[in-house]
């Protein structure tokens, strides 16, 4: 009687054991097959400055957020484009968002109104990130002189 209770006692033992080991085995294997499964994570930066504007008043390019809220501060750079009588492209680079002193002086002496275009508008925002902003294609119309006399 004890030798068929220490053999069922050991078939137990056998038994338990290996079911704890085979149990090991697949929690090792489930956390080895999830190490190697690549997932991925998209992220999309989302901006809050929207697009750009010309101010004619001020004579500068001014940023606008999704808001609708005007930003005085944000474009660090821009471009503007026209074409002459003759179809010549001409440009000029500005290093802020005021008009630089060629650009014044060319829009200064517009005697027809004319299609600027202004591009490579880029913006910081309030995180310090540069934006690149859609491009602006404005109609400036000169100042009447009677107004200006």
């Amino acid at each position: 009687m004890k030798q068929e209770l220490l053999k069922s006692k050991t078939k137990f033992l056998f038994c338990f054991s290996s079911l704890i080991i085979i149990c090991q085995i697949l929690f090792v294997n489930q956390l080895f097959a999830q190490d190697n499964q690549i997932d991925k994570i998209t992220v999309r930066k989302e901006t809050v400055l929207l697009k750009a504007i010309y101010d004619y008043d001020e004579q500068k390019i001014l940023a606008i957020d999704k808001y609708g809220n005007i930003r005085h501060d944000a474009i660090r750079s821009f471009e503007m484009h026209y074409e002459s009588k003759w179809h010549k492209s001409k440009s000029y680079k500005s290093s802020d968002s005021n008009l630089s002193y060629d650009m014044k002086l060319y829009l200064g002496n517009l005697s027809e109104a004319k299609k600027i275009f202004f591009t490579n508008i880029i913006a910081e925002d309030e995180f310090g990130n540069l934006i690149k902003l859609p491009d602006v294609i404005e109609m400036h119309f000169p100042r009447c002189k009677k107004v200006m006399e």
